[in-house]
């Protein structure tokens, strides 16, 4: 039986809960910026600790892991963004080129047998309406992401108070949660960024090592628009089993495009470093892995592209890793 205290208890917690429901509702247009420090805090904050391992005065470390981010986001706003925006824009003119050079490596149409090309037709006509919609619908979502533009500017501020401040927002967390599951609650979040922590960055080196490489061997091999491939290669490549087909398929075309010799040499290229990065880099890299088996990471992957689109396919393998640690701590906790 509730006795009268603790029935004002539970009151309090849900006037407390409605209450920051209310407010994230209300605020939702500041909710992305924080969320997004929270994440880069969360990933540089082992940068700041280092610092200070090393005698650094933890506001000078703090600060130095803030000009990462500067220097990260004058990058992607100065230097990356506009060449992307350039590369896409001389696909998009070479377009008839593209699709006359490609003409070569594909079956004529009368060639086709009549019950295929029904079909064929079809995926092509949902293909081309799929690509419109998603960049029409890319484009009002950059329209909607420059009219909150200004917030994004306070990112930097945020990330220096969460790395600055972190154990002050630790015990703030820690306050709302009742004594009685606050040690169990400690213990699983030490394990969930033990795991998850590690698998993130490790993810996010992975990237910009694929990146890197993809790079300079598409210079290399002198296949046009190298920053742009090596960009889709090397976020694709978060993606398990799907990325480095995703990243593949934009080189193998445009290295089409130039000559038969030179698409072999870019599909020996990506064969290799899958190779290299699935055998050497990623296990140096990650260490050890979140323990989910293939066929569950690939259910995963399907669930959440399918309900969530891409943010489904980057963060349903974490989010399963969360489910999996905090699965196997109640039942070691319990049996």
């Amino acid at each position: 039986m509730l006795n009268m205290k603790n029935v004002k208890i539970y009151l309090l917690y849900l006037v407390y809960l409605i209450i920051l429901v209310v407010l994230i509702y209300f605020l939702r247009g500041f909710i992305k910026p924080i969320l997004i420090s929270l994440i880069l805090a969360y990933i540089l904050s082992p940068v700041k600790k280092h610092l200070e391992n090393r005698g650094m005065p933890s506001q000078l470390a703090s600060l130095l892991a803030v000009l990462i981010i500067i220097v990260f986001i004058i990058f992607i706003l100065f230097i990356l963004i506009p060449n992307i925006v350039k590369e896409i824009f001389v696909i998009a003119s070479n377009f008839d080129y593209i699709e006359e050079s490609l003409k070569k490596y594909t079956i004529p149409i009368d060639k086709i047998p009549a019950y295929l090309k029904g079909g064929a037709f079809s995926v092509i006509s949902k293909a081309q309406n799929y690509i419109v919609n998603y960049l029409n619908k890319m484009f009002v979502d950059t329209l909607s992401v420059s009219k909150e533009l200004p917030l994004y500017f306070l990112v930097p501020i945020f990330v220096y108070y969460f790395i600055q401040d972190e154990e002050y927002f630790k015990n703030q967390v820690m306050n709302i949660i009742p004594l009685r599951i606050r040690k169990t609650i400690i213990e699983l979040a030490k394990e969930i960024d033990k795991v998850i922590g590690n698998y993130i960055k490790g993810q996010l080196i992975l990237s910009i090592i694929i990146t890197v490489l993809t790079f300079i061997v598409l210079v290399v091999f002198k296949i046009r628009f190298p920053l742009f491939i090596a960009i889709i290669n090397g976020f694709a490549n978060i993606i398990p089993y799907f990325g480095p087909i995703l990243g593949f398929l934009p080189a193998l075309l445009i290295a089409l495009t130039e000559s038969l010799s030179k698409a072999i040499l870019v599909s020996i290229f990506f064969f290799v470093l899958q190779e290299v990065e699935s055998s050497i880099i990623a296990p140096k890299v990650l260490g050890d892995s979140l323990g989910i088996h293939p066929i569950y990471i690939i259910l995963i992957l399907l669930v959440g592209g399918k309900f969530f689109g891409g943010i489904g396919l980057l963060l349903a393998i974490p989010i399963a890793g969360i489910l999996k640690v905090t699965y196997n701590y109640f039942m070691n906790k319990i049996f």
